[in-house]
Formats: C-alpha cells, sequence, structure tokens
C-alpha cells in the first residue's frame, strides 16, 4: 500500500462512487508511473465490485442509541470487574489540594514553634548570663552623662587635610 495523497484519494473516492472518466485517465496515468501498485489497485477494485453486489441491510432507527447502551453497559462490567470504584474519584477530586494545603500550614506552624523555642532558649541563657554578673552600676551612672560626653568631644575628620594628604 502507498502513501501517496493522489493515490489514496482515488482510492477513497472509489470506496464511496464509481470513479469518472477524468478520475480513471488520473489512475491510469499514475499507475503507470508506479508499476508496483498495479496489484494493490486490481485487489482494491475487486474488494469494491464485490462490497458493491452486496445488498443493504436494513438500520434500525435506534441502532445508535443501542450502540451507546452496549458502550456503556460495558464499561460498567469493566469498572464492577476492576474493584476499585472509580466512578467516585471525580468527588474526590479536592481531597489532594485539601492534603497539600493541610501539609503546608502544618510545616509552617511546626517551623513556628521551633523559632520561638529557640527564642526562649536564648532569652533563658541571656537571663542566666546576665544573673552571674555580682557588680552592675546603677542608673546614678548616667545622670552626669551629659557632662561626661561633653569632656570628651569627637574629633571630626578635616576633610580640606585628607584632601591635601592625597
Amino acid at each position: 500500500m502507498t502513501n501517496d495523497p493522489i493515490y489514496n484519494h482515488l482510492c477513497e473516492l472509489s470506496w464511496r462512487r464509481k470513479l469518472t472518466d477524468a478520475e480513471q485517465a488520473q489512475l491510469r496515468a499514475w499507475l503507470a508511473a508506479h508499476a508496483e501498485a498495479q496489484t494493490d489497485w486490481e485487489a482494491e477494485a475487486g474488494l469494491n465490485a464485490a462490497l458493491s453486489r452486496l445488498p443493504d441491510v436494513p438500520v434500525p432507527s435506534n441502532f445508535t442509541a443501542r450502540a451507546v447502551q452496549a458502550a456503556e453497559r460495558e464499561a460498567a462490567a469493566e469498572l464492577r470487574r476492576s474493584g476499585w470504584k472509580w466512578a467516585a474519584w471525580p468527588r474526590l477530586r479536592w481531597l489532594p489540594r485539601v492534603a497539600l494545603t493541610a501539609s503546608a500550614v502544618s510545616a509552617v506552624l511546626v517551623s513556628c514553634l521551633v523559632v520561638q523555642d529557640a527564642q526562649r532558649r536564648r532569652l533563658g541563657v541571656s537571663v542566666a548570663v546576665v544573673s552571674t554578673v555580682s557588680a552592675l552600676p546603677g542608673p546614678d551612672i548616667l545622670k552626669d552623662f551629659d557632662a561626661i560626653r561633653a569632656s570628651n568631644p569627637i574629633v571630626v575628620a578635616d576633610d580640606t587635610l585628607l584632601a591635601v594628604l592625597q
């Protein structure tokens, strides 16, 4: 069987109806160029002739409905054989989202608890260190803070001197 679009088109036309004179001439020209497809075409033509001699079978008016019902029965039987009720799965589409959300919330809560516990431990260590100091100065050391600061002025860099040195 060939994959040539001209040949395929002519085959499809011959399945539906008898080829016109122009189509038969096109087919003869194509078969002359492709002699290896002659046997395939003869087989197609013979099959088409045999099928055209068969009488038309009357199709019941409810054929489509019966075919759909048979397909649904087959699908239901397969579902019963499988054991797992996949029909319930569409109703549980929310379940993975809820599970993911619950795990994310749990992870955040556990992280918060771990951070709080670490902060409490650091606070406990700080209190223990401060409690071991025997003599801390009292608040009266700060009453002369302004006088001490004024006696110890902060030296600001001289920009002009630095510019000259560079």
